[in-house]
């Protein structure tokens, strides 16, 4: 076993240590120490340097790993959104609407029984019973588009909260790194 004289990088003392040491804490001030051997030199590192290095590291893989949730967060939103989205018979695109789709059942409930009064009023036989047709698919539309409507504003309240817990999560890790 060879002694080695080396620095002590928190107070200056002189520390002996052994060649096979990789760590040692200084008897002085108690720093911890890293005994680094070089080829040509033995030198020490305070443990602390490399503590603060390994955390600051580890705060910024964090905000990596929180970054890449937002984005990915973001990316499963819009494939939602679009699938969830509302195609109208002339091409447009929308989201779901509460509101669109009571009118548009109200508009066929009126339909359809417009439709009855008139064809029961000129004698058409059976034909007022298709108007009843009418109404059951404009109650079944004005229920599926509620429904739909209310899924969509759920899912976008949750994407949303989430969303900004992240980015607060982020600007926080990004605010202790400084």
């Amino acid at each position: 076993m060879q002694i080695t004289k080396v620095c002590c990088q928190g107070c200056g003392a002189s520390l002996e240590v052994d060649e096979a040491i990789r760590f040692v804490t200084c008897n002085y001030c108690h720093a911890r120490l890293e005994v680094v051997h070089d080829t040509s030199t033995t030198h020490t590192k305070l443990l602390e340097q490399l503590d603060q290095r390994t955390e600051s590291l580890a705060r910024d893989i964090k905000v990596l790993k929180l970054e890449n949730e937002l984005e990915r967060l973001d990316r499963e939103w819009e494939s939602t959104r679009q699938a969830m989205m509302v195609r109208g018979k002339d091409g447009s695109v929308s989201e779901p609407n509460a509101t669109s789709a009571t009118f548009g059942g109200i508009m066929a409930i009126v339909g359809g029984v417009a439709w009855m009064i008139f064809t029961g009023s000129i004698g058409f036989g059976p034909f007022p019973l298709f108007g009843l047709v009418v109404i059951g698919v404009g109650i079944f539309g004005m229920i599926s588009g509620n429904r739909k409507a209310s899924e969509f504003e759920s899912l976008r309240s949750r994407y949303q909260a989430r969303r900004g817990q992240l980015i607060s999560e982020i600007q926080r890790e990004k605010l202790v790194s400084r």
